[in-house]
């Protein structure tokens, strides 16, 4: 299993090498390196920075742009939004990275099934536009916070199901607010983890990527993320203990508002469970 922050630590001014130490001093080795307004380093830096990454031994993913959205009204806002897809897809291979977690974007005024064939046809452009030369890499549509964005369990499975080289990543804190607090029990996240290798197989047990932190939600959905083991939900232990018992190695990136803090929480608490069944 691996641990690691959403984005740099603080006070590092972008540079990879000082954020990869105080990754690896914080007992972690995950980063998932935020595109969240664009990528927009030069080829150059963005092997420098793979190459760091190697070297302290940092698994790495990458969050495309927030402002993706392949079901946008504007034809030039999907367009803009497979190219940036395309570009991240591009330079993840000089990155070290394995995986581009990115949001589909909201349904703009249509129905969830009016949605899905515009969704899954933009991702396959998004293939044909690089030739299926991924090198690895797997793009991976993330479950959404916001009851009116494509994003549900069941809507990622059918995504990754029939387009080649997606895979989901499960945000925890998304679902929580998407059903309205649902996750509580290991039964929750178990009936979530179970849909998911059912349908989706190996592929989905062996590419596990979680983004954990509390979250507080409002009837249309997420609000606004918050720390682990406070007094927002989702509470994670149940979801350690799941981990644990089915032997799942997933990758575990925080997005609390200290996303470090949030990573070392989470790696103790499955490191007490540890102790505790030892």
């Amino acid at each position: 299993m691996h641990f690691g922050p959403a984005g740099y630590p603080t006070d590092t001014s972008g540079n990879p090498r000082k954020a990869f130490r105080i990754i690896r001093d914080a007992g972690l080795d995950a980063l998932e390196y935020a595109a969240v307004y664009g990528l927009t380093m030069r080829e150059h830096t963005a092997e420098k920075l793979g190459m760091a990454a190697n070297e302290y031994g940092i698994v790495m993913s990458m969050h495309a742009a927030y402002y993706i959205s392949l079901v946008s009204k504007s034809k030039q806002t999907r367009r803009n939004s497979i190219a940036r897809l395309v570009k991240s897809l591009q330079f993840a291979p000089l990155m070290n990275v394995t995986r581009i977690v990115f949001h589909v974007g909201g349904y703009s005024g249509l129905t969830p099934d009016e949605a899905y064939p515009i969704v899954r046809s933009s991702l396959e452009e998004v293939w044909d536009t690089i030739g299926h030369r991924d090198q690895g890499v797997l793009l991976a549509p993330e479950t959404a916070g916001k009851l009116g964005a494509f994003g549900s369990v069941e809507e990622l499975i059918k995504l990754c199901s029939n387009v080649d080289g997606l895979i989901p990543t499960i945000d925890w804190a998304h679902l929580h607010a998407r059903t309205q607090g649902g996750l509580n029990s290991k039964g929750d996240y178990l009936k979530v983890l179970e849909a998911f290798e059912r349908n989706l197989g190996s592929r989905f047990v062996n590419n596990l990527h979680f983004h954990v932190s509390g979250i507080e939600f409002t009837s249309s959905g997420e609000k606004a993320h918050r720390p682990l083991g406070k007094k927002w939900g989702p509470d994670i232990l149940p979801l350690m203990e799941v981990v644990r018992e089915a032997g799942y190695k997933p990758t575990f990136i925080s997005e609390t508002p200290e996303p470090i803090l949030g990573a070392i929480y989470s790696k103790f608490l499955l490191e007490e469970l540890e102790k505790s069944n030892s």
